[in-house]
């Protein structure tokens, strides 16, 4: 693919809807292009596979899991700098890496949170491939110090505070950009309330709630609530349990073969976990916020971040009072500032010059 700029993603499920956005960015700066997102844990699932079977005696059949216990992991360490080495002894996923690499000749090679980028940097100064760059993109609104990897060829990021933490942490100015966060653009076709309200077939006097439960014990700050007041809908993606206890609870269900982006457009308040993309596709859109309880280290973080643009849902109490202040007329909907262009034609910056793309 030497003669088209071709570019690789990694990427974990927990960052797909991320990855896809910039893939998307990418290919309208150069429709040329050649877009490949690859599951990291490819990398890592043979490795992954035995640990499992042979420690805890169960099956492995389980790579999203054990995909988010890895982010979990490494969240726990959010204020530790990470020690990476650009020099990695033989290990099968630098074979993968290596095998990828010179399968698909990329110019770039894009890692989204934690996505391969140890394997990659080691792959790129092997000597065994042609030269392509590596950079990291960091769709958050703090920075987790274990992205800090000085051999990384630049990081492009979503807020100014995050460029400031890594020039803080020894990475130089001109190898970090800013750019808005990247959100597919089917969140922006235009469709109304009323109309995406109609297709769904769902009553409009009411306010309508969004939730985005990613376990079905985000449901737990809703016992015992009355939702009569507002018309309650969930977008549950993959999660069955999530999915069956939400009707419970009254909520008009949605998984992942729906589209999130006509959920939104039928809505009036968002509430979600203080993750980056379906806040951010929240903001973009015009709604109210709510923010639910962080998961681990890096959402508290994020929590405190957003905590001036947002409404705080962590309990029942706080989740009464949101829907008293919601139906009341109380609230307005706020956004914390972007910076930059886009996310995809800022990677894309790094790597190819300034006439193989368009401007």
């Amino acid at each position: 693919m030497k003669d088209r700029p071709t570019v690789l993603i990694f990427t974990d499920m927990d960052s797909i809807n991320t990855a896809s956005a910039l893939k998307e960015e990418m290919l309208i700066a150069e429709p040329d292009a050649v877009v490949i997102i690859i599951d990291a844990l490819e990398l890592y699932a043979d490795t992954l596979k035995d640990f499992v079977e042979k420690v805890f005696g169960i099956p492995a059949n389980l790579k999203k899991r054990l995909a988010h216990l890895k982010e979990k992991l490494i969240s726990r360490h959010v204020d530790d700098v990470g020690v990476y080495d650009n020099v990695m002894k033989p290990k099968g996923s630098y074979k993968r890496m290596l095998n990828i690499v010179n399968r698909y000749m990329p110019g770039l090679v894009v890692s989204v949170g934690f996505g391969a980028f140890t394997e990659a940097v080691a792959v790129r100064d092997s000597g065994k491939t042609e030269p392509f760059r590596v950079v990291s993109y960091i769709p958050d609104y703090a920075l987790n110090r274990q992205l800090v990897n000085s051999y990384l060829d630049g990081y492009v990021v979503a807020t100014m505070g995050v460029k400031t933490s890594l020039v803080n942490s020894k990475i130089p100015e001109d190898k970090v950009i800013a750019a808005k966060y990247a959100v597919a653009g089917k969140f922006f076709d235009g469709i109304t309330r009323e109309a995406a309200l109609k297709i769904m077939k769902l009553p409009s006097e009411k306010p309508v709630i969004t939730l985005v439960a990613y376990s079905a014990d985000d449901l737990k700050i809703f016992d015992g609530v009355d939702l009569s007041s507002v018309t309650p809908l969930c977008y549950c993606g993959e999660n069955r349990e999530a999915y069956s206890k939400s009707i419970d609870y009254g909520f008009y269900a949605y998984n992942e073969g729906a589209s999130a982006a006509l959920i939104y457009a039928a809505s009036d308040a968002v509430i979600t976990p203080p993750e980056a993309y379906y806040t951010q596709a929240a903001f973009k859109t015009g709604k109210i916020v709510a923010l639910t309880a962080p998961r681990d280290n890096l959402e508290k973080l994020n929590f405190r971040k957003l905590s001036p643009y947002t409404e705080s849902v962590t309990d029942n109490v706080a989740v009464v009072n949101f829907l008293r202040k919601l139906v009341a007329g109380e609230l307005i909907a706020a956004k914390p500032p972007e910076y930059g262009g886009d996310a995809g034609k800022a990677l894309l910056s790094f790597a190819f010059t300034e006439h193989t793309y368009k401007k």
